[in-house]
């Protein structure tokens, strides 16, 4: 070989390896963070590991919401090309015909796209017997969320769904797009303590998209556990009663008197937790909003229950005593304006403790007209209307009229006639059903007000009491105690003898008052009299509200209980039943001597 064609094949071999060795340099050094993104994009799957949220339980420990493993189908679209995505779509639409919109599938997000839930045992089959026709798909197990009381408790435990856009955002790295997140009721309250800590793991797969090696992995940690203070079979008796009564919606309150903790919570209609998303569409088309909460969120006037704070008031205000004596002759005079009892002809001479048993109307114009906006107002926020009330629920509040408020509302001066009708729970008054039920509270432990509560207990992933509750006074009404033992006898009377005669019972000694709250709409008159004429009933839409707010038993009394009865027409013959047959069954089952 010539010297020259020597030199110019080493230069040759030298220019080859110089070339190797740049484009090395170049692959691993210069873009070597570009390709081992790209590596790993085709070979190393990351991905969220969602932990089991905490279980709901009862005060005895029965399990009310918990979580169960599901198998799911899923599909990793990070590691195809189009031309295999579509292979695999339309095998997916031909084995398990799942037709996937083209819009769903983002290729540069790592977290997989779920296809299915809740595989059955045949589709888990067809999985493993086309899984090599299927790149990219594959099966992994998430929790699933479980009521397996169905109906009962749902508008207290609510439900959970995955996380929206501005749930994502506002959670950050707490949540991955498939964590369970509380929708509704306690599930959304106390979601923080239920959710659970966010696991990740990043694992190599090979071309069938299955798991060759994990390279790093951070368990997830599971919620904690609460347990609330509801009481199932006292729950169960509540739902059941109601519902029997026929009544298509309304609420239902029952309080430990002596702690404050709910042992029973119910709004109707209700809905089912575990096909909330299946029935989506029904509930929300659902005139009566089943989702409601009536019991904390439905604000209506309070109507004669409000006469029990307004009987303290008149009594603490020193404007009468329980013995002074107020002639009912079936209406109060103001001015030109005549103001009737809802016994047209009258009550005769009313004391404080008639006033309460009769429900009489010209006993509290009288009271009410004295007292005046400012001082009922002052005693009613003592009571808790008005007030934020702090509960795991969220509560709205209820609504107390001032002279400054309808000035800026209507911009008109406050009359004497807003007085008179407030002092019977009318007018612009507004209040919900825990308020009312925390006023009687009142009344039974002598002015004092325990905060009320559903929650007793959190627990960690073993089973330990990490938090308990304790019994914590909310609020106190001072006031001498020979005032509460009249309006509590008032209270008894009512159920004797009175306008709540349908809660008498036999089996315990109930005491309470009945209240019946006028609905207002266009026409009223008009649409009454025609109504009337035609000798029809009322549409339900234009019905009254019916109360009825009371304890028992009348000398020790353990249970504070509220009901509410939407378009029930009377207080006295729609919710009073409804209260004495739940606590009736409470004595029958003997549950009265647990508490």
């Amino acid at each position: 070989m010539k010297r020259r064609n020597f030199i110019l094949l080493l230069l040759s071999l030298i220019g080859t390896v110089g070339g190797v060795l740049a484009g090395l340099f170049n692959l691993q050094v210069l873009q070597g963070r570009k390709y081992r993104k790209l590596s790993e994009r085709n070979y190393v799957r990351k991905r969220y590991l969602y932990p089991p949220r905490g279980n709901i339980y009862d005060r005895n420990g029965v399990k009310l919401a918990y979580d169960i493993p599901q198998y799911a189908l899923i599909l990793d679209a990070s590691r195809l090309d189009k031309e295999e995505l579509e292979k695999v779509l339309s095998k997916l639409k031909r084995i398990f015909k799942i037709d996937l919109p083209r819009e769903r599938i983002n290729f540069k997000s790592f977290e997989p796209l779920i296809l299915k839930k809740n595989l059955s045992d045949e589709e888990l089959n067809l999985y493993h017997r086309y899984s090599f026709e299927l790149p990219g798909v594959f099966v992994e197990i998430f929790p699933k969320r479980v009521y397996p009381l169905g109906y009962y408790c749902s508008h207290i435990l609510g439900y959970v769904g995955y996380p929206s856009k501005k749930e994502l955002k506002k959670y950050k790295e707490a949540i991955g797009p498939n964590s369970l997140i509380g929708k509704h009721g306690i599930e959304k309250s106390l979601d923080e303590i239920l959710r659970g800590e966010l696991g990740e793991e990043r694992v190599m797969v090979n071309a069938l998209g299955k798991v060759v090696k994990v390279l790093e992995r951070k368990e997830p940690k599971r919620g904690k556990s609460v347990v609330l203070t509801i009481d199932i079979r006292f729950q169960k008796i509540v739902e059941d009663v109601f519902r029997e009564s026929g009544f298509p919606a309304g609420a239902v309150v029952l309080l430990n008197a002596k702690t404050g903790e709910v042992l029973a919570l119910a709004s109707f209609p209700g809905f089912n937790p575990n096909k909330i998303y299946e029935e989506w569409s029904k509930i929300v088309k659902n005139k009566l909003k089943p989702l409601f909460n009536r019991a904390t969120r439905g604000l209506y006037p309070p109507a004669s229950v409000f006469k029990v704070p307004m009987a303290f008031a008149s009594l603490s205000a020193k404007i009468t005593t329980p013995y002074k004596i107020v002639f009912c002759r079936g209406f109060y005079e103001l001015g030109d304006r005549k103001f009737y009892c809802w016994r047209r002809w009258g009550h005769g001479k009313v004391d404080l403790v008639k006033s309460l048993s009769k429900s009489c109307d010209v006993y509290y114009y009288t009271m009410g007209y004295k007292l005046g906006p400012t001082k009922i107002n002052y005693y009613a926020r003592k009571f808790s209307y008005g007030e934020k009330i702090p509960f795991e629920l969220p509560i709205r509040r209820g609504f107390l009229p001032t002279p400054a408020w309808k000035r800026k509302r209507f911009r008109e001066p406050w009359y004497d006639g807003d007085t008179v009708n407030m002092s019977i729970g009318q007018g612009f008054l507004l209040s919900n059903l825990i308020e009312q039920t925390l006023m009687m509270m009142g009344i039974v432990n002598n002015g004092v007000i325990y905060r009320p509560t559903l929650l007793k207990a959190v627990l960690d992933d073993r089973g330990n009491v990490v938090w308990k509750n304790e019994r914590k006074v909310w609020k106190v009404a001072y006031g001498r105690l020979e005032y509460y033992a009249v309006i509590k006898r008032g209270l008894r009377e009512a159920v004797r003898k009175g306008t709540a005669r349908k809660a008498f019972s036999k089996i315990v000694d109930i005491a309470g008052k009945t209240g019946t709250a006028e609905v207002f709409f266009k026409n009223k008159r008009k649409i009454k009299r025609w109504y009337r004429k035609m000798r029809k009933r009322l549409p339900w839409k234009y019905r009254n509200h019916a109360w009825f707010v009371g304890f028992a038993p009348y000398r020790d009394p353990k249970f504070v209980i509220g009901v509410f009865v939407e378009h029930g027409e009377s207080g006295g013959k729609a919710a009073a039943p409804i209260a004495r047959k739940i606590l009736e069954r409470i004595y029958i089952e003997k549950l009265h001597k647990e508490i």
